[in-house]
Formats: structure tokens, C-alpha cells, sequence
């Protein structure tokens, strides 16, 4: 249920932690935690030398201030943990990319990438509707410019670049389907391998 991440810097508000103070705890999220069912939560290792488990995304700021605009924990993930078995990726070609964040409520917000979690099946027996095409989410971990973290599936995040979109992405506009077909390299058709010691057969 446990995947490693790219360390963050990150602070959390006091009163999440049982706390009577209103200022922040700084530490470091270096792990996710996915328990099928509930919010994306991080581990954190804080300034105290406390490991705290358990930190729903919604206490997780990015910034040492509190956002003038906060957004509570519907908002910032659309779906629950598919399963107990996370895979984190940080795609090499998006990290840091600047992007719009496209909120349950369809607001934008300017924010970052940080990294990416899939979900493989809890078990092959017992793959549910995971593995269909039309049910199958990731969740692009992003840190937004009030200072939150989201985390949303791809159809709710346009990156921007410099060069090859430009800062005014529209990807609402093209009409873009979802894939919902399951391809394969396979078909029925015989055939065999040669029987050589050819390397091109």
C-alpha cells in the first residue's frame, strides 16, 4: 500500500496534528499511501523527527502560508484509491511542466507537475473494472500556485510549455473521446517461427 515519491518540502497546519497552535509543522512527504477506497494519503517526516502517516493531501501545503483560497479534499481528488497497490511514476518528460488544474467544480488553477500514481489490481482474480479502458484513472499529483496539492486524473489537467503548446492550452476544445477499446498484438491467425538459427527469419 506503501510507494516511494520525489521527497517534497511541504508544511502542514498545526491543528491537523492535534495541535492548539495556528502556525505550521515543516517536514518532508517522501511516500504515498493507498488504501483502496479512501484519499490518496503521504507519509511525512517532520522537523521533530516525528514520522506522521496517514496525511490526507488536503493538509499538505507546498508553501510555509496558509492560501488565501483553500479548496477542501473533494475538490483536489476526484476519486478515491482503486486499490492497495500503488505505482508511482515521475515522468521525466512532464516534471515541473506548469499546467491548469481543472477542479471537481471545472475552476482552473495554475499549478505544477510533481509525479503520477496508477494502480495495478489487488489481485488477477479480482481486477473489478480496473483494468477497463473506460474505468481506468490515474492520478497526476499537482501542486497548485495557492500553495495545495491535487491530485486528478488526466482529463483534468492541460499542461503548458514555452515552445510546443504555448500558456493558453485548450484541450476542451478539440473534442477528444476517451479510449475505450482493449487492443492486442495477437489475433488467431497461424503462424509459426522458422525453424532457423537465422537471426532474421
Amino acid at each position: 500500500m506503501n510507494a516511494d515519491i520525489p521527497p517534497l518540502k511541504v508544511w502542514i497546519p498545526d491543528h491537523h496534528l492535534g495541535l492548539e497552535s495556528h502556525t505550521l509543522s515543516h517536514g518532508y512527504a517522501f511516500a504515498v499511501q493507498s488504501i483502496k477506497g479512501r484519499a490518496l494519503a503521504f507519509h511525512v517526516l517532520l522537523d521533530s523527527g516525528a514520522h506522521y502517516r496517514q496525511v490526507p493531501l488536503h493538509w499538505l501545503l507546498h508553501t510555509d502560508q496558509h492560501p488565501s483560497i483553500g479548496y477542501f479534499l473533494p475538490m483536489l481528488q476526484l476519486w478515491d484509491c482503486f486499490s492497495y497497490r500503488p505505482v508511482v511514476t515521475c515522468f521525466d518528460f512532464l516534471k515541473d511542466y506548469t499546467c491548469d488544474a481543472i477542479l471537481k467544480d471545472k475552476t482552473k488553477v495554475s499549478a505544477s507537475y510533481w509525479f503520477t500514481v496508477d494502480w495495478l489490481p489487488d489481485s488477477e482474480d479480482k481486477a473489478g473494472f480496473l483494468l477497463q479502458p473506460d474505468q481506468n484513472k490515474c492520478a497526476h499529483v499537482l501542486l497548485l500556485d495557492n500553495g495545495q496539492v491535487a491530485a486528478l486524473p488526466t482529463n483534468r489537467v492541460a499542461f503548458k510549455d514555452g515552445f510546443f503548446i504555448g500558456d493558453k492550452p485548450t484541450p476542451e476544445a478539440q473534442g477528444y473521446k476517451p479510449t475505450l477499446e482493449i487492443h492486442h498484438a495477437e489475433d488467431c491467425t497461424r503462424w509459426s517461427v522458422a525453424n532457423t538459427e537465422d537471426t532474421y527469419y
